[in-house]
């Protein structure tokens, strides 16, 4: 019997730097979080909502983390979402949600000579320019 399918891909804003460490075993993970804008038109005006997530990311896509995201990046996230129940202190039985990150996508846009391009998840319009202007790239 097959399972169900658990796929979450959200956008948004790094709310402050990550949080990288290794295991005991040595495995990397790293900690970070997002803030996502809901914008809609309601009652005559623009309302705007935003919602937050945890991620966490391990091995690959944690070491990538750690090198290329700080406070305010925009990324678009692939993974999944995880439930962590526990026990608090005062002995009741709690949850948490956070998304267990498989892709990491960078929407921030970047700057090349004169002209402005953003790297997108197929990567065939930087690789196309970066052929086009290439004694400027490098």
């Amino acid at each position: 019997m097959a399972g169900n399918t658990n796929i979450v891909i959200v956008e948004g804003r790094l709310t402050k730097d990550p949080t990288y460490m290794k295991t005991k075993t040595g495995k990397s993970l790293c900690k970070f979080s997002i803030a996502n804008n809901k914008c809609y038109y309601s009652n005559g005006s623009f309302q705007k909502e935003v919602y937050y997530f945890d991620l966490i990311a391990w091995g690959y896509n944690a070491d990538k983390a750690a090198v290329n995201l700080f406070k305010g990046k925009h990324v678009l996230i692939n993974g999944e979402l995880r439930q962590n129940i526990y026990t608090a202190k005062d002995g009741s039985k709690r949850n948490s949600f956070y998304i267990l990150v498989s892709e990491i996508n960078n929407l921030d846009k970047k700057v090349v000579g004169n002209t402005e391009y953003t790297k997108t998840a197929n990567n065939q319009r930087v690789s196309d320019f970066i052929e086009e202007n290439l004694e400027e790239v490098f």
